[in-house]
């Protein structure tokens, strides 16, 4: 009876993970946009602006803040739309922000604990830790797909292509599939030279792409209470 038990929680954590694996996005997956397109905003961040006030309401003292418009750090990004089994407890990621302004990611294996299963932020080595659960408010910049075709001095200096947004992790980007977008371990970067990637269920709209610079926050009590009511994670 024991062992019996033991095989059926293993097939289910089996499966569990090969939803969560089959689910993963793609640079095809994206708005159809030409890659060149911009979508220009009248509050497009530019070097001369920079200031410490923007840092602090950025919520971060990094050293090389300055290279992300105040912002903690920065990502590739693609979209994949709605996981239906996410593999932050099963849940589908459109249940999870509908009715609420937040926007649904995937993140890279490399910044998660560990795989593939309610894990945790991990991170390190250049690596910023997002797993299930973490939240982070950024915004996207105009250049796209990562150092590709650019020097990461001229992140900065692309401005921003949207408004500020808060993201929240609700899903796994495994290695496995997406070699090209989704580092395996801290300290690794992606084709494109990211160390961080997040695979969006619905980016704003014009988004293709798009790099985008952010800093972790703590999740809205709002999206914690449905996070909660859908998730089998235990955090």
């Amino acid at each position: 009876m024991v062992a019996t038990g033991f095989s059926a929680a293993l097939a289910l954590l089996l499966s569990q993970v090969g939803q969560a694996a089959a689910r993963l996005g793609s640079p095809e997956n994206s708005t159809g946009l030409p890659q060149n397109t911009t979508v220009r905003s009248r509050h497009a961040w530019e070097p001369e602006n920079f200031s410490h006030d923007l840092l602090e309401t950025n919520g971060t003292r990094a050293a090389n803040a300055h290279r992300y418009a105040g912002y903690a750090t920065f990502a590739t990004t693609t979209r994949y739309g709605d996981a239906k089994a996410a593999a932050c407890g099963g849940m589908h990621t459109g249940q999870l922000t509908a009715g609420l302004p937040y926007y649904s990611v995937a993140s890279a294996q490399s910044m998660w604990q560990g795989c593939c299963w309610c894990q945790g932020p991990g991170g390190g080595y250049g690596t910023m830790g997002l797993g299930c659960f973490s939240c982070a408010k950024g915004r996207f910049l105009h250049s796209a797909y990562g150092l590709k075709g650019h020097s990461l001095k001229s992140l900065e200096k692309s401005g921003f292509a949207s408004e500020e947004i808060v993201i929240v992790v609700a899903d796994l980007c495994p290695y496995q599939g997406n070699e090209r977008w989704c580092p395996e371990r801290p300290g690794q970067r992606n084709d494109y030279g990211a160390h961080n990637h997040l695979d969006f269920s619905h980016p704003p709209p014009g988004i293709d792409n798009h790099n985008f610079v952010f800093t972790p926050i703590e999740c809205p009590h709002d999206l914690r209470e449905r996070y909660n009511a859908l998730s089998r994670c235990v955090r």
